[in-house]
């Protein structure tokens, strides 16, 4: 009996290794010494830094502040230890192929682009001269307008010239997006005039939810310190497709969007390793009872 126990507690103990273990990233070596072809440079980090904005900032943050996007597992922020103690050559194979809920970019992102990010990730090594420093931001204000029957964004944007004092903000990238069910994606951008003003014309074959309707927000890049606008009311785009079991687009792991069987199967293994759990404490108690009896 004692060595039944024994058994099931050594394998109570090792669940979570095993686990830990699925969860691990194996990169082939000669994959990991691939050197990158483009080189280190400020062009190319800026390059990169652009790159990341589009495509990774919404699960990976800002760099630096460990404000990951709360998924499973945790998606690492790139300027940690972690992230750094990666070779260009591992961290462009994990972009490339993707893992888990770390998508794949092989089909979306060219190879020169793959390699500008990993330049701009390379940004924030240690051993790496930074080329790409960060300035403090300048605050802004911003305000949007939505004209849906000409299918405009207006934009107007200030800068604090002095406390409390705002004025034009002229010249400064605008970022179009659209809502999706993992945050916003940018559909564009435009730039303001001397009077700080803009006109963003939103593309016919923009995506929305399954109705359709899409659902904008108006931001400044990391220059500028300022609040997004989130317009309440949608206009039209092309209804995203759904009902099967993979949605393309969609982060299982947001609540809302888990396809059923996949929660079900979550659910039925929860509950069967807690079944265990419980099973071996009570065999333990019964132990005990034995032992005193």
């Amino acid at each position: 009996m004692m060595r039944t126990i024994q058994l099931i507690l050594a394998g109570v103990l090792l669940l979570p290794a095993s686990k830990s273990a699925g969860q691990e990233w194996i990169v082939p070596e000669n994959q990991a010494a691939v050197q990158n072809p483009a080189a280190y440079t400020l062009e190319n980090v800026t390059r990169g830094k652009e790159i990341y904005q589009l495509h990774c900032k919404s699960c990976h943050g800002d760099p630096g502040k460990n404000n990951t996007l709360a998924l499973v597992p945790r998606p690492v922020d790139i300027a940690s230890e972690r992230m750094q103690a990666n070779s260009e050559g591992a961290i462009f194979f994990k972009i490339t192929n993707g893992k888990g809920v770390m998508p794949t970019f092989e089909s979306t992102l060219p190879e020169d682009d793959r390699w500008m990010l990993v330049n701009f990730i390379m940004n924030f090594n240690p051993d790496r001269e930074a080329l790409l420093i960060e300035a403090p931001p300048i605050k802004a204000a911003l305000q949007a307008a939505l004209n849906p029957e000409n299918r405009t964004v207006e934009i107007t944007a200030e800068y604090e010239e002095s406390k409390g004092k705002y004025a034009s903000l002229s010249e400064a990238p605008v970022i179009i997006s659209s809502r999706q069910a993992f945050g916003y994606l940018e559909i564009g951008q435009t730039i303001t005039g001397e009077d700080g003003k803009a006109v963003f014309n939103i593309p016919e074959d923009v995506t929305g939810d399954e109705m359709g309707n899409v659902y904008i927000a108006v931001s400044l890049n990391d220059t500028y310190e300022a609040e997004e606008v989130a317009l309440e009311n949608p206009i039209m785009g092309i209804p995203k497709e759904g009902g099967g079991l993979i949605r393309p687009g969609v982060l299982w792991s947001t609540n809302e969007n888990i396809p059923v069987w996949l929660l079900f199967s979550y659910l039925f293994a929860a509950g069967g390793a807690w079944i265990f759990i419980i099973y071996v404490i009570l065999q333990i108690a019964k132990l005990k009872k034995y032992g005193k009896s």
